[in-house]
């Protein structure tokens, strides 16, 4: 009967043991849940997001000069860039820090065209709701302008001001690989 009872016991003492054991286990699996999603978290917000300021008026009235932006670099990663995107562009030999913004206008496989101030993609002319006036200077795109399969014609929202986009011989159509992430 004593051996009974010690090993009633010890089995009792084993399950308290188990019961102890369990609740730090799952202390430590809640305290290590908590961890990763702050680390997540400060990764998205640090490494797949990037701050910057608006440094002249191309984008103006969309984006002011010296407005701060937030570049999403990992959207395009899984998705491709549409139109009317407004995207963060790094062009020629800049640091790497300095990034144009500009609207994505012309997607791959399409043709553009300005014509007596109007764009027309694929002979059908667009709807460009965010600015009304008539564009004065076609630059390159006075003639039909091809994307290849990774190619982009971007435009300046305030194009009668500014010609640094797709429409200047200088920066022409951009790749995909120059597009560092979209502005939200």
């Amino acid at each position: 009967m004593k051996r009974a009872k010690r090993k009633f016991r010890r089995k009792i003492s084993q399950f308290k043991k188990l019961k102890i054991g369990t609740r730090a286990v799952n202390l430590a699996m809640f305290i290590i849940g908590w961890v990763i999603v702050i680390a997540l978290a400060w990764l998205y917000v640090v490494g797949f997001r990037t701050e910057t300021i608006i440094s002249d008026n191309a984008m103006s009235p969309t984006y002011e000069e010296e407005a701060v932006i937030r570049i999403n670099r990992v959207i395009y990663k899984f998705s491709s860039p549409r139109r009317f995107d407004t995207v963060a562009l790094q062009i020629g030999e800049t640091s790497s820090n300095v990034y144009y913004v500009r609207r994505i206008v012309g997607l791959p496989g399409e043709t553009v065209r300005i014509e007596n101030g109007t764009i027309y993609i694929d002979d059908v002319e667009l709807d460009y709701p965010y600015n009304e006036e008539t564009i004065e200077n076609a630059g390159a795109a006075n003639r039909d302008i091809l994307l290849d399969d990774n190619e982009y014609f971007v435009l300046c929202d305030n194009y009668n001001v500014r010609m640094d986009d797709s429409r200047s011989a200088n920066i022409g159509v951009i790749s995909s690989s120059q597009i560092i992430g979209r502005v939200n």
